[in-house]
């Protein structure tokens, strides 16, 4: 009983959302900047920023495979030292 109400709950906010972008078209639309004239210098500040943002996330996620492939090299050499240790005579 208690799900069936939650599921009714979004269904309806869904619906009214809905209705809202159909009722209210240019709240849906682009800002001034994106619908604008693409050769403005705000339109290509705002390219220049979009590209320097993608170039902090391509650094991150190159930081993060690196520290990957660092853990991964590292657990290879310790699996081979105790692998090594393991199978010595002295044992």
């Amino acid at each position: 009983m208690r799900r069936a109400g939650i599921w009714r709950r979004i269904w309806l906010a869904g619906l009214l959302a809905l209705v809202g972008v159909l009722l209210l078209p240019e709240a849906a639309s682009a800002c001034a900047t994106c619908f604008g004239d693409p050769d403005s210098p705000m339109t290509k500040g705002l390219n220049k920023g979009i590209l320097t943002l993608l170039g902090f996330i391509g650094l991150v996620q190159v930081g993060i495979v690196r520290v990957a492939w660092t853990m991964r090299q590292r657990g290879k050499k310790l699996a081979e030292a105790s692998g090594s240790a393991s199978t010595s005579p002295d044992k």
